[in-house]
């Protein structure tokens, strides 16, 4: 993968367990292969590829139920906020609660006794568990792990930290409320949750809010790590928003103390409208104040400044530089993700049907349920891809063989399983609404729950999955040599030899 992936979630190598000793050997190689870049889930399919097996090749050696060896390596709920021994910082969760859950949904003793009559039938049905941590908003600091500890220590070294969204929210004279912020959303429905926020926040209808989402430096209020990556909008920009928003409702008050001639702190914002905390006197709607503020500036005199408009950067103070370890929180919220997959594989045709799938998600609060559950198809569907299709593959001569959707198959909607989506909250208490990060869990946890599950199901043959994606001449290849069988001969290079002319 792309270098930067291996750095990216550092703060949560260890995932959801209490492994407090880590020793990670990395190495970057040069290649004449097409550079690849971060997709969803960045950095984070590979390692829970890795750690998720290799829970299950610790279960097989100890005789132990795979869920049972997770269970018993569980970050314990009471320990969060909860620090990684490579300095992540983990928020909030309960992280044994969202695999029972998991389990009581999937019904697991039955799938595990349905297991058992298959294979008495000569059928081969497997069940494959993954659980991780969703880490979300990345930390602009970790890119500087790629430096060495004595670079970062000179003194004109200029550190790197933080992740910060900004948003401004007007009201116009019509009381119409406008939203500028710098998330440019590819369809995770930014503007329909901004506007549901700026409702809940202001007493507005939603169809009384403008939400302009689009990045421009030049015109547009952004920061240095605006944008859309590392579900950050579910976190820090949600979060921007309702700072903005509060940061207004604050500003109608001190128009309306001025009107009615009494302190601020004798009002309150509620129901779109300023009204007396004693429920005594008059009140002032939002549009009312709106008018008054923008066309009798006048009134705005003794410190008030006229129109209504506030400008919030939300942070987070977590967010701090890489240590001279090498450690850092290199994402500032974690949700958590408990899967459970079922499959049958056909060993003669290496077809991999999947029976099951189970997802719960703790991604904290959730804002629009309809929109996350979305989110959650798609990383899903991420994920089945990596897990079963999805492969650059080179011949020896360094010819891509995968450069069409022909050859490069990627999971249509009709491929898509049946999902039973659990949700649990665990609210963050770094972010205004207690929400985090969610879109790309289900693309780190696919893999491995898929890999733990065809293993799970060919164990009677002998089968270990040690790589993906399991494409149906993978797995086949790797059923026929635990049958005994010699492998077939490898297809000859296509593409022509950089030593060879060219055709004429």
């Amino acid at each position: 993968p792309e270098p930067g992936g291996t750095f990216r979630p550092v703060g949560n190598y260890v995932g959801p367990y209490r492994f407090q000793h880590l020793e990670v050997d990395a190495a970057v190689v040069m290649t004449n292969k097409a550079p690849t870049g971060p997709n969803r889930g960045y950095g984070c399919g590979h390692l829970y590829f890795e750690t998720e097996r290799m829970l299950d090749l610790l279960a097989e050696k100890l005789g132990l139920d795979p869920a049972e060896v997770r269970r018993r390596n569980l970050i314990p709920a009471d320990a969060f906020p909860y620090r990684t021994p490579t300095g992540g910082l983990y928020d909030s969760g309960d992280f044994e609660a969202a695999l029972d859950r998991a389990l009581d949904v999937v019904r697991y003793g039955e799938l595990r006794r349905e297991q058992a009559r298959a294979r008495a039938e000569g059928r081969h049905l497997g069940i494959g568990v993954a659980l991780a941590v969703d880490p979300s908003v990345s930390n602009m600091g970790y890119v500087a792990i790629a430096l060495d500890p004595q670079h970062r220590a000179k003194p004109e070294y200029l550190p790197k930290s933080g992740a910060t969204e900004a948003c401004t929210v007007t009201i116009d004279p019509s009381g119409r409320v406008v939203a500028i912020l710098g998330t440019a959303p590819q369809g995770q429905g930014h503007q329909t949750v901004v506007a549901q926020i700026l409702a809940d926040e202001l007493g507005v209808d939603p169809a009384e809010i403008t939400v302009v989402d689009e990045m421009d430096t030049f015109t547009r209020v952004w920061s240095i790590s605006s944008g859309t990556y590392s579900s950050r909008f579910g976190s820090v920009g949600t979060s921007a928003v309702a700072l903005a928003a509060r940061r207004l409702g604050a500003a109608l008050v001190a128009h309306a103390a001025r009107l009615l001639e009494v302190s601020p702190e004798a009002l309150e914002f509620r129901d779109g409208a300023v009204r007396p905390r004693d429920g005594r006197g008059p009140s002032y709607s939002l549009k009312e104040l709106a008018g008054r503020a923008h066309w009798n500036s006048a009134a705005a005199a003794g410190g008030l400044e006229p129109g209504l408009q506030a400008t919030a950067v939300f942070g987070f103070p977590q967010a701090t530089a890489v240590d001279a370890d090498d450690r850092i929180n290199s994402s500032n919220t974690y949700g958590f993700i408990a899967e459970v997959i079922a499959v049958e594989v056909d060993p003669d045709t290496a077809c991999v049907r999947i029976l099951r799938y189970v997802s719960v998600h703790d991604a904290g609060t959730i804002i629009n349920p309809a929109i996350a559950e979305g989110q959650i198809y798609g990383g899903a569907l991420h994920g089945l891809g990596g897990a079963l299709w999805e492969e650059l593959q080179y011949d020896a001569t360094g010819q891509c063989l995968t450069a069409t959707l022909m050859d490069y198959p990627i999971p249509r909607a009709t491929q898509a399983p049946r999902l039973d989506i659990v949700h649990l909250s665990s609210p963050s208490p770094l972010t205004l609404l207690g929400s985090k990060g969610l879109g790309e869990s289900s693309a780190m946890t696919v893999p491995a729950a898929i890999a733990n599950a065809v293993s799970d199901a060919l164990a009677p043959l002998g089968v270990r999955v040690t790589e993906l994606p399991l494409t149906p001449a993978r797995l086949w290849t790797l059923i026929e040599q635990a049958r005994g069988r010699p492998p077939a001969p490898a297809p000859p290079d296509s593409g022509t030899s950089r030593r060879s002319p060219r055709p004429s």
